[in-house]
């Protein structure tokens, strides 16, 4: 790719870690040291052949110091086990001797003191363990050098081998050989620049027709329409109080029932305090899904916050609609204002010009 007659040049003249920031330097400005050695490292921690993992363990546990502090820790944790039960029944038997008799002070005496004997050389047995425990994890900084050993090998003898197929013409390793499309795909991005200006475009073009054959589906999320393409909303058509087609009779289940009862239960409210959390225009609404008939809200506060921006804000003070829950006929938004904070304690603090009423 760099087109040098021997793979000595790239070794004396490019650096492997590169951490300068070049365009810093030349412009005056501070260098940006962390944004470049993630750059620059950022290859190296997506490529699968990175030896990130240390696959012979065994040789680890192979080691005479390693086998000694295992058998040491193992020792201790049969000890310590040995006391935490006689320590165990050593309590349950105190507890047994207090509470049948409570009058036996001598005895009781005779009992805790056998407790704190066996706390403390249980408390003991615990820092003996975790001591051997800490001289364990030898075995796990051996394992951690051993993996730095290798990535630092793989760092400075990977990029080596890389250039050696660059100029062997083996641009792409076996080892990440897939698909045919991708194996298309990479051939005809990884290529050697053209010798003439018109090759290079030939070149060019023929990688940008593999990737729009291969990526035939478009990346991203959808994009949304710009407010030109919005169409006008009509209240009645959102409105859950306009009039609904008549379905089919169906036969719900009892369960489903009583579910409903109790949620049209409890948006009627029978005193001024209370403050449902079940929004009772969504809850008549037959055409939409059961659990948004039925969500229950945080608390009263984010009810009225839903009420407010999807029942009342979006349309006009003159709306008409109906309660699906009591039957009352509303002729405007005020007018749906109190019902909602009178009927179904659904209360909003908003001032009137933010729900687009005018003031009185």
């Amino acid at each position: 790719m760099l087109q040098h007659a021997s793979i000595d040049t790239f070794v004396r003249h490019y650096s492997v870690g590169i951490h300068v920031d070049a365009q810093a330097i030349v412009r005056g400005l501070p260098a940006e040291k962390q944004l470049i050695q993630f750059a620059c490292s950022m290859s190296r921690s997506i490529d699968p052949r990175r030896p990130y993992r240390l696959e012979d363990s065994s040789c680890i546990n192979d080691i005479p110091r390693v086998c000694a502090l295992e058998d040491r820790k193992q020792a201790k944790k049969r000890i310590q086990d040995i006391k935490m039960r006689t320590y165990e029944n050593a309590q349950a038997a105190l507890q047994q001797e207090l509470g049948d008799n409570p009058q036996s002070a001598s005895l009781s005496r005779t009992v805790r003191k056998r407790r704190e004997s066996q706390e403390k050389s249980v408390k003991k047995l615990h820092q003996k363990f975790d001591h051997a425990d800490e001289q364990y994890d030898r075995s796990r900084r051996q394992k951690h050098r051993l993996i730095r050993e290798n990535l630092e090998q793989y760092k400075n003898e990977q990029p080596v081998i890389n250039s050696e197929q660059q100029l062997a013409g083996k641009v792409v390793d076996k080892e990440v050989m897939g698909a045919l499309q991708h194996m298309t795909l990479i051939d005809s991005i990884l290529t050697m620049p053209g010798t003439t200006v018109k090759k290079e475009y030939e070149r060019r073009i023929a990688a940008i027709n593999v990737v729009i054959a291969v990526c035939d589906a478009e990346e991203g999320a959808p994009s949304r329409p710009g407010a030109s393409q919005k169409h006008p909303v009509n209240a009645v058509d959102i409105l859950p109080a306009a009039p609904l087609p008549k379905r089919q009779k169906s036969t719900p289940s009892d369960k489903s029932d009583d579910t409903f009862s109790r949620a049209v239960a409890s948006v009627c409210v029978k005193s001024p305090e209370e403050r449902p959390k079940i929004c009772f225009i969504c809850l008549g609404n037959a055409r939409l899904p059961e659990g948004e008939r039925l969500r229950m809200y945080k608390n009263p506060g984010s009810l009225s916050r839903h009420f407010v921006n999807k029942h009342i804000k979006p349309f006009p003070n003159d709306m008409h609609c109906e309660c699906q829950v009591c039957g009352e006929k509303l002729i405007s938004k005020s007018g749906l204002l109190n019902h909602a904070e009178r009927v179904h304690g659904t209360v909003s603090c908003l001032p009137l010009p933010a729900l687009g009423l005018p003031l009185p």
